[in-house]
């Protein structure tokens, strides 16, 4: 199965959806670590060029598997009309967790205090480097199920 979905993701439509899903999941963790400290200028002078280079790479990480993640979940549907299982909730979960985790201080803070949680992630060392690899382990281990989900589902390519 996973052959299949291999050789359409090769198809220009499909690199296509790969490269916008990448923009659009790139842009929205660059936007997060705006979010949280304000810009890669300000975040270099407060942590140091390494750190920075390291959340920016983790953003690549993340945006390339997510990309991937979503894009073999459309073409799976697309070949055998089954999602594979936990492809929505997977992404959902990363998603709400890096709004959680690198959103505006204020954002989090209320959202945690409505909930009964009394801290905020962005008080943690080096721009949140802590949060955002744990969030690289969440898409990697979400990456994991769905590339088992799709090789191991019993569905059959349609006609």
């Amino acid at each position: 199965m996973i052959h299949a979905i291999k050789k359409e993701a090769t198809t220009k439509y499909n690199l296509i959806m790969f490269g916008a899903l990448f923009v659009i999941f790139m842009s929205l963790y660059v936007f997060l670590d705006f979010e949280g400290n304000t810009n890669y200028i300000i975040m270099t002078n407060n942590f140091g060029l390494g750190i920075t280079l390291i959340h920016i790479l983790i953003n690549g990480i993340i945006a390339v598997l997510t990309s991937i993640m979503v894009g073999f979940s459309i073409i799976n549907y697309k070949l055998t009309n089954v999602e594979p299982v936990g492809s929505n909730a997977i992404p959902f979960v990363t998603f709400i967790f890096g709004i959680l985790t690198f959103g505006c201080t204020s954002c989090v803070v209320a959202f945690l205090g409505a909930i009964g949680i009394a801290f905020t992630p962005l008080i943690l060392p080096n721009g949140n480097l802590l949060w955002k690899v744990l969030a690289l382990l969440i898409v990697v281990l979400g990456f994991i199920w769905i590339m088992y989900s799709i090789q191991h589902s019993k569905c059959k390519i349609k006609q």
